[in-house]
């Protein structure tokens, strides 16, 4: 078997996924960035707060991801067989759920947003920042997730320009109003961490419109309406839950270990927490390529199989997971290159958290390359082939054995430096790369789940 695909039209295809997904990933980063830079003035415990805050929108996100990226494993294979009517019910059956859970969230955020807040940090100010935004901004979960899961699925099947429209309104209508209200200009009020809120809540009401109309009126692939939305489609129920499930359970457990994760960094002091949420604005600045390639992974890989061509999904996927190495490399190198470029934008920052950053950004730059790997090969290659219950287990494993509570006993038991316990923290995606690399290359992951 080659180990490169020789076909232009599939370069074209990979290119025409990977680069538009890309964008929308920088702009959202964009939104990251903007609101870190005009937080981080009022200073570090504004700062954290809203980084603590957004645990968790985080959370949310993650379970969207999940709901979407189980309903994608479908909706690839059977848009390479071309049967529209069972996709139509599998993005109904998506949107329901997907609005269900984000209920739950505006709830948290509502009535338990001290609470909430309370599980990362004990100080009492930044409880009652981090709660103040939470109620602001709780109101919007719907619209995102809704917007969210309707922008993922359309990339099932190549559409994702779209995203980059969506989310390029979304930076400029979140960046103007946090302007004006984070800072009190054009003699509006002075709200500092609620303006902030209000600013990403407004911005998630034009992403939620915009996709919407796109949906129902410009779609012209699957043609979605709202009357798919009646039908019951319990004879899809079956399939849906078996694929969705594992990756719901994969990303709620990631979520939820990620969110570990943050109570380590939180309770290790407000220092930690600012300097990992700078290093969080540069990893997704590097990875927006990773990202988008690994999309585009899940699409093609997973469109390819439902033709039946298992020989050229076989060699599609090793050429995908090469380019994710080489990716994985670039993005070690800007980090190394960004890191420093990113600190100086901080002006408010103390001592002891730039030494901080300066050293979690070196350790990131180890990390990302695995982090490609594993967003290429795990989250595209194998859940295209349907093999998420894999997934799920490899990821589970290595993050709730061996990262999370490596975490806890050096970081808040031995008290370890800070970047030791970050590198503990991020070692799973070291370990599943290891091991998921082995299960791609013995193509025990391929097969064809839209066959009863």
């Amino acid at each position: 078997m080659k180990l490169f695909v020789k076909d232009k039209e599939f370069y074209k295809m990979l290119l025409m996924i990977a680069i538009p997904i890309a964008l929308q990933n920088l702009v959202t980063v964009m939104v990251s960035m903007m609101d870190t830079l005009m937080i981080g003035q009022l200073g570090e415990i504004q700062l954290s707060a809203t980084s603590i805050a957004n645990q968790l929108w985080f959370m949310l996100m993650i379970c969207c991801f999940g709901i979407a990226g189980g309903a994608n494993v479908l909706l690839a294979q059977y848009w390479g067989k071309g049967d529209l009517p069972v996709m139509r019910r599998i993005q109904a059956i998506t949107f329901k759920v997907t609005f269900a859970i984000s209920l739950l969230f505006v709830l948290v955020s509502q009535a338990f947003p001290q609470q909430f807040m309370g599980i990362f940090t004990p100080d009492p100010e930044t409880i009652a920042l981090g709660a103040s935004y939470l109620r602001i901004v709780g109101w919007s979960y719907p619209l995102y997730a809704l917007a969210n899961a309707a922008i993922m699925m359309l990339r099932s099947v190549g559409t994702v320009n779209i995203s980059v429209i969506v989310y390029l309104v979304s930076l400029i209508v979140n960046t103007c109003v946090n302007y004006v209200l984070i800072f009190g200009h054009f003699g509006a009020p002075r709200m500092e961490i609620r303006g902030a809120a209000v600013g990403t809540a407004l911005s998630r009401c034009f992403e939620f419109g915009i996709t919407m109309v796109f949906l129902l009126s410009k779609e012209k692939k699957i043609r979605f309406s709202l009357k798919d939305l009646l039908p019951n489609n319990r004879d899809l129920y079956r399939k849906y839950i078996a694929q969705s499930v594992p990756v719901i359970g994969n990303e709620a457990m990631w979520g939820i270990g990620a969110s570990m994760v943050a109570v380590v960094i939180g309770r290790m002091g407000t220092n930690f927490v600012a300097a990992n949420s700078i290093y969080t604005v540069l990893n997704q600045l590097v990875t927006v390529l990773i990202f988008g390639v690994g999309n585009a992974a899940l699409t093609i890989v997973g469109n390819t199989i439902g033709t039946g061509n298992y020989e050229l999904a076989k060699q599609r996927a090793l050429t995908l997971y090469i380019l994710g190495a080489g990716i994985g490399i670039l993005a070690g190198g800007l980090t190394l290159g960004l890191g420093p470029v990113l600190i100086r934008f901080y002006q408010n920052l103390t001592p002891e958290t730039v030494e901080i950053l300066e050293k979690i950004i070196l350790v990131g730059a180890v990390i990302v390359f695995f982090q490609a790997l594993a967003v290429v090969g795990m989250v595209g290659v194998l859940r295209a082939g349907g093999d998420s219950r894999f997934v799920f287990i490899c990821e589970a494993s290595f993050l709730w054995g061996v990262a999370v509570p490596l975490g806890f006993l050096t970081g808040l038991v031995l008290g370890w430096p800070a970047p030791v316990v970050f590198f503990i923290l991020k070692s799973d995606e070291v370990l599943k790369t290891m091991v998921s690399t082995v299960r791609i290359l013995r193509f025990r992951w391929l097969r064809d789940i839209t066959v009863s």
